[in-house]
């Protein structure tokens, strides 16, 4: 019986040796980014923002907006300007700006000033 019993142990020992490890989380993980719709004038991030996409869609005519690399709205001066884009009829998108993998880099803060447009972006 005791042979048996040792038989055993040894086995299951053999089994947990050989097994896969257990799939754990991925040590390569990515963070989710935010989306975010804005309609009006806003400070999305104050401490710096990584944009990746950009897309909308005109309400009025003209539909503008400016992505500022700003931490407020008093400081969206055309040197901090960093995207601008719009469309000239309501109810059209405006044009889609992707800035691939490695994204737009703003380090002072992510600001968004919009007139006439709803625009969404893609952010981290």
């Amino acid at each position: 019986m005791k042979k048996l019993i040792l038989a055993v142990m040894v086995l299951g020992l053999l089994a947990l040796a050989i097994s896969p490890a257990p799939a754990g989380a991925d040590s390569t993980r990515t963070i989710a980014h935010k989306f975010k719709a804005i309609t009006a004038n806003e400070v999305v991030s104050a401490q710096g923002a990584v944009l990746f996409k950009i897309s909308g869609v005109a309400t009025g005519s003209p539909g503008v907006y400016g992505i500022y690399n700003s931490s407020t709205l008093g400081g969206t001066t055309e040197a901090v300007c960093a995207v601008e884009g719009g469309e000239a009829t309501s109810g059209d998108p405006v044009p889609n700006v992707d800035f691939g993998p490695e994204g737009l880099v703003l380090n002072a803060g992510l600001t968004v000033v919009v007139s006439n447009c709803t625009v969404v972006i893609e952010w981290l």
